[in-house]
């Protein structure tokens, strides 16, 4: 019985853990894939689509403690998908340090799809996507990103942008069972 008094007595004192100066360890939430997109938008003969994507993580200090946590790179995926949600250009930066930016080219010749001189496309963010068996996994970590869209002609001149993206939730649907609530 005196054991088990022990125990009761001991119990939040081995639970305690603590860093050196007496902080508490906060624990990092678990890495996951996180999906934004544009909505559609349009660009003619002659504009390039620019993708832009920044790493928003703050560089780690040149201060910190040794062994202090820093943040880690992550994995981004740009994508842009025509009016019909066909892939129409793609590229993976697998170690994107904090403060660093990528940049996703798409010049309208590319998109062949349409005919039209004025294409829609829409431009999407994957953040850690899923490895596929041939790549060799980079180590991932949580980022956060800014993200625009800018459309520019052939001088350069910057002719619409926007930092509109939404995250894609994955779908969540209710089984609805036949027959009246009770």
């Amino acid at each position: 019985m005196k054991y088990v008094y022990a125990l009761i007595l001991a119990a939040p004192l081995l639970a305690q853990t603590t860093l050196p100066g007496g902080s508490i360890p906060v624990p990092l939430p678990p890495v996951q894939q996180q999906t934004f997109t544009s909505g559609m938008v349009g660009f003619a003969t002659g504009q390039t689509a620019r993708l832009n994507v920044f790493n928003m993580n703050s560089l780690p200090s040149t201060a910190s403690l040794a062994g202090a946590l820093t943040p880690a790179n992550c994995t981004i995926e740009m994508q842009f998908f025509d009016n019909k949600g066909a892939s129409v250009g793609q590229s993976t930066v697998p170690s994107f340090a904090p403060g660093v930016s990528a940049v996703l080219d798409l010049p309208r010749a590319n998109v062949t799809s349409e005919t039209a001189a004025r294409a829609e496309i829409r431009a999407v963010v994957i953040i850690n996507p899923t490895p596929t068996p041939v790549e060799s996994p980079a180590p991932v970590g949580n980022c956060a990103v800014l993200t625009t869209l800018e459309i520019f002609d052939a001088a350069g001149s910057t002719v619409a942008l926007t930092s509109d993206f939404r995250p894609v939730m994955p779908s969540l649907f209710a089984v609805i069972a036949p027959g009246p609530l009770k």
